[in-house]
């Protein structure tokens, strides 16, 4: 008896297969182009993935071939070709291009190489980047070139750009501008800047440096007639007639008919920066020890820390116009990294701790002065106006009529003119300093001073360098060429008028003097109170006011020290 199982049995039907199997296609061009979309059955997809043939253990695996359902009655069969991988535990698809006649098998092969390389393991072949990740970052994330290397200018051709040439192609720029600050530096900094840079040569012959209505220094350009040279158009053509080692100046023999002998001019212990070596060294490589080998035989100690103002001024010119790269780091050079030996002292300044203090010094110096006045016209008066005002010097010199405002009692110093250029100040107009301004003013009834007369004419202190004749040019007149440019021949005959007078033979007089003693007789009169001084003499730091311009004289100090040492009446004298 055959044994039967009781439970019946399942019917045995064959599962019915839901998912679409493709036929995979070679990774061939010709085998692509026989791919149409009308050969395959999409049903309710819009897109299918046919899969290539390829070895599971090359780059080329998990390849395929995008084809696009498209609509009814077109006639192309969109193909794209994509990789499929595995992620984080997770399936996802790369695109890798369109198919086309520019982009076939060769450049998907390609791109599947460089893909496969930086985005597994090349021990396991796992996926360790997310290829979506990486091409969604290359439009989000842009590589940051080196910007970091410099672009290998010359100290020379940092030269001729801080001067306003044009260099490599580099637009030029209005030369001699300030370190640190916005702007530009005044006329007498230019002058001091371009002999360093580029001066002990004759191309400072063909220059000249004077200051706009913002104190500003500009350049004007002049022919040589000695040198055979013509105005130069700009600094571009200035460094073409001079270029590196031309027109160095040299020791210069001269032959005295007369003594029948030879003698030399020696030439300047300096030279220019553009026309040594270390010219034509990179900017970016300059190092303390450079500089120090090249102002190592230079004249004196000033000069030398001078040199390397210069260099630091080249330096943070260049990394200003990007040209020592995005990361230059502080000056190499600069906060002392220069070493530069003391030398012995020189004698100090005689008028250093001088200041005139009392009423007979004053009236003696207003005597001398109105005493010279007919010889040197605005010179005298320009003294007189620089104690009654402590202005500076080259304030009073830049002076015009028209900051003086008689009706309201005031003068006007616009902050072009002044020394630290901060900002537009005014001076009360005291009846002493109006008589002095009248007085100026009636210089114009003098002989050959009748120009000063002129509505137009607009400094306060003219210069009588030229004929009369020559101020009916307007241009001429209204130009700084028309104002008093110093007064180095009057000094020192008011200082010999002032000995003879006083019966003293050592009297010291110059022109820094009358600044200190405005400033010295303000602290006296308003018992020291340094923030009325200040206020009166324009002074920004009132600790450098009482340190360098406060100069009282032994007299003045003694009384100091008698109202001090009232306190101390109980002292009394030993007895023996």
């Amino acid at each position: 008896m055959s044994e039967e199982k009781l439970e019946e049995k399942l019917e045995e039907a064959k599962i019915k297969q839901t998912r679409r199997k493709i036929d995979p296609i070679r990774f061939k061009d010709e085998a692509i182009n026989k791919v149409k979309k009308e050969n395959y059955v999409f049903g309710k997809l819009k897109e299918l993935f046919i899969p290539f043939i390829v070895s599971k253990d090359s780059h080329q695996k998990g390849a395929k071939l995008k084809i696009i359902k498209g609509k009814v009655g077109d006639k192309e069969t969109q193909k794209t070709f994509y990789v499929q991988f595995w992620f984080n535990g997770k399936s996802d698809k790369h695109k890798i291009g369109k198919y086309s006649q520019r982009f076939g098998v060769r450049e998907c092969d390609l791109y599947l190489v460089d893909l496969v390389k930086t985005h597994t393991d090349p021990k396991t072949g796992f996926w360790i980047k997310d290829p979506n990740l990486t091409k969604k970052n290359e439009k989000r994330i842009v590589e940051k070139p080196d910007s970091t290397k410099p672009k290998g200018y010359t100290i020379n051709e940092v030269i001729e750009a801080y001067s306003g040439a044009s260099i490599n192609g580099e637009p030029g720029e209005r030369g001699f501008s300030k370190d640190r600050k916005e702007g530009y530096r005044r006329a007498k900094s230019c002058r001091s800047w371009a002999r360093y840079m580029f001066g002990y040569n004759h191309r400072l012959q063909l220059i000249k440096f004077r200051d706009d209505e913002k104190g500003y220094g500009y350049t004007e350009f002049l022919p040589n007639f000695h040198l055979r040279v013509n105005r130069p158009r700009d600094y571009d053509d200035l460094f073409r007639k001079f270029p590196p080692g031309k027109g160095v100046i040299k020791d210069r023999k001269y032959w005295n008919r007369r003594k029948k002998i030879w003698y030399t001019i020696d030439a300047s212990q300096n030279k220019s920066i553009y026309d040594s070596d270390i010219g034509k060294s990179l900017i970016h490589e300059l190092t303390p020890g450079d500089i120090e080998h090249f102002i190592r035989g230079f004249s004196s100690s000033e000069i030398k820390r001078d040199y390397v103002k210069v260099f630091i001024s080249l330096w943070v010119y260049a990394r200003k116009r990007g040209w020592l790269g995005t990361n230059p780091g502080e000056c190499p050079f600069d906060n002392g990294a220069v070493y530069i030996k003391r030398e012995v002292e020189r004698k100090e300044d005689p008028y250093k701790n001088v200041a005139m203090e009392t009423d007979g010094e004053f009236e003696l110096f207003w005597k001398c002065s109105e005493e010279l006045s007919w010889r040197f016209p605005f010179k005298s008066e320009l003294h007189q106006f620089m104690v009654l005002t402590a202005i500076r010097k080259s304030e009073a010199l830049r002076f015009r009529k028209e900051f003086i405002n008689f009706d309201k009692g005031t003068l006007f110093i616009p902050k072009g003119i002044s020394k630290t250029q901060y900002r537009d100040e005014e001076l009360p107009l005291v009846p002493e300093l109006e008589i002095l301004l009248r007085n100026i003013m009636d210089l114009g009834e003098r002989p050959g001073l009748g120009f000063y007369k002129m509505r137009d004419f607009p400094w306060l202190f003219a210069t009588r360098k030229w004929k009369e004749e020559r101020y009916f040019n307007r241009e001429f007149r209204l130009s700084q060429q028309g104002r008093l440019g110093g007064d180095e021949n009057y000094i020192p005959e008011l200082r010999r008028l002032m000995r003879i007078k006083s019966g003293d033979p050592n009297l010291l007089y110059a022109p820094k003097i009358l600044r200190k003693s405005y400033i010295t007789l303000s602290q006296q009169k308003h018992s020291g109170r340094s923030e009325i001084t200040s206020s009166m003499s324009r002074h920004a730091s009132i600790d450098t006011l009482n340190r360098h311009y406060n100069k009282p004289n032994i007299e003045t100090k003694k009384e100091y020290a008698s109202k001090v040492i009232e306190h101390f009446s109980f002292i009394k004298r030993r007895s023996a």
